[in-house]
C-alpha cells in the first residue's frame, strides 16, 4: 500500500498537524487519520514509524508514531532544541540526526530498540554571511550519503555545507567545508544512486550546486552552478526542495514566489542541461516527493493550502496538471510512502 504523510503549520494546540492519505495507484487520495503536533514542517517514516518534529514552547521536540495501515498510535516525544524548532530529519542505523533551524545546530538521537529516539549530542555551528537572514548559523537539512557512510550538513545562515565522516556509533568527525556563494544560502540537497554527485539547492540565491563526489573519501568537488528561477522573479523568491527521478534522469527544484519547478536533464558527466520551468500546480512548493514507481509527484503548496499530486512523463520528465488535490492548512512537507500489507 501507498501512502502520503503530511505536516502543516498549525496554530499551539496543533490539531491536525499530521495528516495520512492512502493513495490510489492512479493518484486519487483519501485521508485515513490525523496527530495532533504542533507545527510540523518535516516528516520521515521508517520501518512502522512516523516520526514528525514539532515545537515545544520555545524549543522543539521529536514525536514518534507506529502505524498500523490505518492509525497513528504516538508513542513518545523527545526534547530536541530547547532554544530552537527542527526542520528535517535523517537515519543511520541506530541514529538519528535532527537539524535546528533557529539556533544553528545539529541534534544526534540515539534510537532503542523500539525506535524511540534520546537526545545525545548537540553540535553548535558559529557562522554567519551577507544576507540579512544570515546572522548567524541556521541548519537546514542533514543527508546521509546512499553508503550511510558520510553525512552532509547544510547550514543556510553560514554558506556552507558541512561533511561529516559517520561512526559506528553515530558520532561524527567533520572532514571537509564546503562553501558556497556568499548569500546562497544551501538549504537541501540530493544524491545520485551511485553517490558520485551531489545536487544542492541554495534557497535565498535559487540556484543549484552540482559536485563531483569521490565515493571512497567522501570529498566534493564543485563542477557547475546553475539557476533554478527566472531571472525575472518576485522579491519574495525562495527556492526550497531537490529531488532526482527515480531512474536518475531529471532532477528537479522547487522555488516559492516564483512558484515554479525547474526541470533538468542530467547529462552523461552528471552535470545539468538548461532548466525548463514548469508550473508547480502548486502555491509556494516548500517540499515533494515522488510515488514509488516515479510516475506521479506529491507536490505541498505552504501557501495555497494543498498538496496536489501530478502525473510525471518519464521520457521527458516534464510534470503536468494535478490529477488530485487535498486541502490543508500551510503544507510544510508531503512525503510519499510504501507499506507493506
Amino acid at each position: 500500500m501507498q501512502y502520503i504523510f503530511t505536516g502543516s503549520y498549525t496554530a499551539p494546540e496543533g490539531t491536525d498537524g499530521v495528516r495520512c492519505f492512502s493513495v490510489t495507484p492512479d493518484g486519487m487520495l483519501t485521508q485515513l487519520c490525523t496527530a495532533d503536533v504542533y507545527s510540523p514542517t518535516y516528516v520521515l517514516y521508517q520501518d512502522g514509524l512516523l516520526y514528525a518534529v514539532g515545537r515545544a514552547g520555545s524549543g522543539s521536540c521529536v514525536h514518534t508514531f507506529s502505524f498500523d495501515g490505518k492509525m497513528l498510535t504516538e508513542h513518545g516525544r523527545t526534547p530536541a532544541d530547547p532554544d530552537s524548532t527542527l526542520c528535517h530529519l535523517s537515519i543511520v542505523g541506530n541514529t538519528m540526526y535532527a537539524a535546528a533551524y533557529g539556533s544553528g545546530r545539529l541534534v544526534r538521537f540515539a534510537l532503542d530498540a523500539d525506535g524511540i529516539p534520546d537526545r545525545t549530542e548537540i553540535i553548535l555551528y558559529t557562522d554567519s554571511s551577507v544576507h540579512p537572514r544570515q546572522e548567524h548559523s541556521h541548519i537546514h537539512s542533514a543527508f546521509p550519503s546512499p553508503d550511510e557512510k558520510f553525512l552532509l550538513v547544510c547550514d543556510l545562515g553560514g554558506d556552507k555545507i558541512h561533511n561529516y565522516q559517520i561512526h559506528a556509533d553515530g558520532s561524527l568527525t567533520e572532514l571537509q567545508q564546503i562553501i558556497t556563494p556568499a548569500g546562497s544560502g544551501p538549504r537541501h540537497l540530493t544524491y545520485s544512486s551511485d553517490g558520485t554527485f551531489v545536487y544542492a539547492i541554495t534557497e535565498l540565491s535559487a540556484q543549484v550546486i552540482v559536485y563531483a563526489r569521490n565515493t571512497e573519501t567522501g570529498i566534493l568537488t564543485q563542477v557547475q552552478i546553475t539557476h533554478c528561477a527566472p531571472q525575472e522573479r518576485p522579491d519574495d523568491t525562495l527556492s526550497a526542495d531537490i529531488h532526482l527521478s527515480k531512474d536518475g534522469l531529471f532532477l528537479y527544484a522547487s522555488t516559492r514566489g516564483a512558484d515554479c519547478m525547474a526541470v533538468y536533464a542530467v547529462l552523461p558527466d552528471g552535470k545539468l542541461d538548461t532548466p525548463v520551468f514548469l508550473p508547480s500546480y502548486a502555491s509556494g512548493p516548500r517540499n515533494f516527493s515522488f510515488s514509488p514507481n516515479g510516475y506521479l509527484a506529491a507536490i505541498g503548496g505552504q501557501y495555497s493550502n494543498n498538496i496536489a499530486i501530478c502525473p510525471v512523463d518519464c521520457k521527458t520528465g516534464t510534470l503536468s496538471a494535478p490529477v488530485c488535490t487535498a486541502e490543508m492548512p500551510q503544507a510544510t512537507c508531503a512525503q510519499w510512502v510504501e507499506v507493506d500489507a
